[in-house]
């Protein structure tokens, strides 16, 4: 039996992300979280050789976002779908719009008493010829119902809540005890 104290450690766990959805920022925040996979798989295979379970301690993801990129944020939410770690996210400020959505799609989710989580509906501009506009209305319409499958299957939150979302235009601001109530989130911190 080795000495627990001769074996490697994981990889520091707690991400922020502090900033708006794009090429750069969701580029590493999925490299820290599939590094961190890496590490896991790796040090569970050499606990393993030691007859020791190796126990994935959760990733903790910090939210403080305002959304940005639909692409992009599709991407990540597809890799922390995939992980076999933990993910664990938390609101701690703003969560909004593609921020909403890395906030729902932890496999437990946080928010801290005065976070702010928001969901509206996907945006986009449209320019080009008529045929280029109805290809890119086609294509946002897609994205659309994606985001609405992703939070009708992660929350409480009712197909008909989120008619009315998309009916009105609204954004919809919740403070954690509503998110609470919708299922966004799991727990608040108080």
């Amino acid at each position: 039996m080795a000495d627990m104290n001769s074996l490697p450690l994981p990889l520091d766990r707690t991400l922020f992300f502090a900033k708006d959805v794009n090429l750069e920022s969701i580029e590493l925040l999925s490299r820290n979280i599939l590094r961190i996979n890496e590490d896991d798989d790796h040090l569970e295979k050499l606990y393993g050789v030691y007859d020791i379970d190796y126990v994935r301690k959760p990733i903790k993801i910090m939210i403080d976002s305002y959304g940005g990129y639909v692409y992009q944020c599709m991407g990540l939410l597809g890799i922390m779908e995939k992980s076999t770690t933990p993910i664990h996210t938390y609101a701690t400020g703003a969560a909004m719009s593609c921020g909403f959505m890395i906030l729902i799609s932890g496999h437990k989710r946080f928010a801290y008493k005065h976070a702010t989580p928001m969901y509206h509906q996907v945006s986009t501009g449209f320019w080009g010829k008529t045929q280029d506009m109805e290809e890119s209305y086609k294509e946002t319409k897609r994205l659309q119902q994606k985001f609405e499958n992703i939070t009708l299957d992660l929350t409480k939150i009712s197909k008909a809540k989120l008619k009315d979302i998309l009916k009105t235009k609204q954004d919809w601001y919740m403070d954690s005890k509503e998110a609470l109530s919708y299922g966004v989130i799991d727990e608040i911190i108080e």
